[in-house]
């Protein structure tokens, strides 16, 4: 295995679509799943990476998934350029200095409402993407909060004449089964800026 520590990182920051939101592509693994943090006592324990970017401030949550995360801020900022350097330098710091991303046994330690949305993840991993990938489609959590989830969907599913129907009767009616402390779930997806839609 390589040395990391000794491995430049390599980081390119994305501002998203939701002013709140950016994703930050790093060079390498941080996590073999998917896992939201937002509590900062949790991620100093389980997940060091996500406590790296949460001590920066003004920080909501993060979603880290391979090597990517999804940071939400609690309040847009007015131009993502500082706000992405001192995010961005932080990971670097962090990921040189040989640190653990994520520890075994995270998701296993999950609590609260960030529990409730890894367990809603796991039925959008296992059972929902699958079948929407057969249509060029995905889903994807976005926000949460409280139990509330904010779903966007994405591919095929984004614009498609059946997605009120796919997120009602699919995306809904699994995630409730599964996890039935989820509170309300919102589609934020923009579905006039669908490029391909399925239908």
């Amino acid at each position: 295995m390589p040395d990391t520590a000794a491995t430049p990182v390599n980081i390119t920051a994305q501002p998203q679509e939701r002013p709140d939101q950016c994703v930050f592509q790093v060079d390498r693994t941080l996590y073999a799943g998917t896992l939201y943090v937002s509590d900062p006592e949790y991620a100093r324990e389980w997940a060091p990476v996500v406590a790296a970017v949460l001590d920066v401030g003004g920080v909501k949550g993060v979603r880290v998934t391979h090597g990517e995360l999804l940071v939400t801020m609690v309040e847009a900022p007015g131009d993502w350029r500082d706000t992405a350097r001192r995010i961005g330098a932080a990971l670097r710091s962090h990921l040189q200095a040989g640190a653990p991303a994520v520890k075994a046994g995270a998701e296993q330690a999950l609590l609260g409402a960030d529990r409730v949305r890894h367990l809603a993840q796991q039925v959008i991993d296992s059972q929902l993407n699958p079948a929407l990938g057969s249509h060029g489609g995905f889903v994807e959590i976005v926000d949460s909060v409280g139990h509330d989830l904010y779903v966007n969907m994405g591919g095929g599913c984004q614009g498609c004449g059946s997605a009120m129907a796919t997120m009602r009767q699919g995306v809904e009616v699994a995630i409730r089964e599964a996890v039935p402390e989820i509170g309300e779930i919102y589609d934020a997806t923009n579905h006039a800026a669908g490029t391909n839609p399925y239908m």
